[in-house]
């Protein structure tokens, strides 16, 4: 059963980071509609308008690490074994994904503006983002910390404190919401909105663990309160939380909340090309942005022949990149985190 689940853990992962890929990888060709006209419109209405499915892939890559990461959290000193191995595991590629972004940029960028995006970090420090993934990246390093925080407490694992953290989350944004409709003029911060979905995701591993008639409630309450909330944020007038409509990115929640509830805990044999997406998941999500500015260029996507080969040469390129940097960056660093830090007593070691 174990293995499983871990089969269908990476094979999720991998789906999650291609339609991340198709997401973005496409809207060249969306934005050039004289290219064909109805598959423009219809590649449009699939991955933004009517189906978000950048943000569909985004959600189960929460939902996975919420289920896996913070388990890795138990032995001997956990949080620095933590911390360290979170580090390795993502830092370097990450490091060499800024480089990829500044040297296909088409505009001027910073020093000031580099280092912070090195942080993970870059808002807090008065920056923007270089990719259009980052935000992501530091949603994940606050869900951390806030495990961390549950962990020194004791209550990591005590799905009533959980519970009441993700919901909390969930209230924050609906808060300036209704601040706003009572006539006070205060920003709408998303965070606590994308956070609710990893926190669902460690209820599941909670519950898949002790699965009583509380653990359950838990897990439908927060699901559903984290979705009802994305077609609230969706429709203020400033938002900057989807580019999708509303009807748009609740589907792709729910489809994959729908989804990662399915298929997690199947018994299915998983595809190797799907597993092996899984291992390279995070360098497909890096780099593909560099990527498809670099084949644009060479193949501009404004006739029918030219997307055709820019699609192709896109999903090559990205998959080429991503097995090197998985190969010669991610595994060694990997490699060195479990060397100094071995890990013990750990329940399921699956790395994000």
């Amino acid at each position: 059963m174990a293995g499983h689940r871990i089969a269908s853990i990476d094979a999720l992962r991998g789906f999650a980071a291609l339609c991340v890929l198709v997401q973005h990888g496409v809207q060249p060709i969306v934005v050039h509609p004289a290219t064909a006209p109805h598959v423009s419109a219809w590649l449009a209405s699939i991955t933004v308008e009517r189906f978000d499915l950048g943000r569909y892939g985004v959600i189960l890559f929460f939902l996975i690490s919420g289920y896996v990461v913070p388990f890795s959290l138990s032995g001997e000193q956990a949080l620095r074994r933590f911390a360290v191995t979170r580090g390795a595991r993502l830092y370097p590629a990450f490091w060499l994904s800024v480089a990829a972004m500044v040297l296909t940029a088409t505009s001027t960028i910073t020093g000031a503006q580099v280092l912070a995006n090195m942080t993970m970090a870059p808002a807090l420090l008065g920056q923007a983002p270089l990719s259009g993934v980052y935000w992501t990246l530091f949603v994940e390093l606050a869900f951390y910390l806030l495990c961390a925080t549950l962990f020194a407490a004791g209550l990591l694992r005590r799905a009533g404190a959980v519970f009441a953290l993700g919901l909390c989350c969930v209230a924050l944004p609906l808060a300036g919401v209704w601040l706003r409709r009572v006539g006070a003029h205060v920003p709408i911060g998303y965070l606590g909105a994308h956070l609710s979905f990893l926190f669902t995701g460690l209820l599941m591993r909670i519950a898949a663990g002790h699965p009583n008639r509380t653990t359950i409630g838990y897990v439908a309450g927060l699901t559903l309160a984290a979705l009802a909330a994305t077609p609230i944020l969706a429709v203020q007038p400033d938002h900057a939380f989807t580019r999708s409509t509303p009807s748009g990115v609740l589907l792709a929640a729910v489809a994959a909340v729908v989804t990662f509830a399915v298929v997690h805990r199947s018994r299915l044999v998983m595809p190797a090309a799907l597993l092996r997406l899984g291992a390279i998941s995070y360098a497909i999500y890096l780099f593909h942005i560099p990527v498809t500015r670099v084949v644009a260029r060479l193949v501009p996507p404004e006739s029918a022949p030219g997307a055709i080969a820019y699609v192709t040469l896109t999903l090559i390129g990205t998959f080429a990149l991503a097995s090197l940097v998985y190969a010669w960056v991610e595994q060694p660093a990997i490699a060195w985190s479990k060397r100094r830090w071995p890990r013990r007593n750990v329940e399921l070691a699956v790395a994000p």
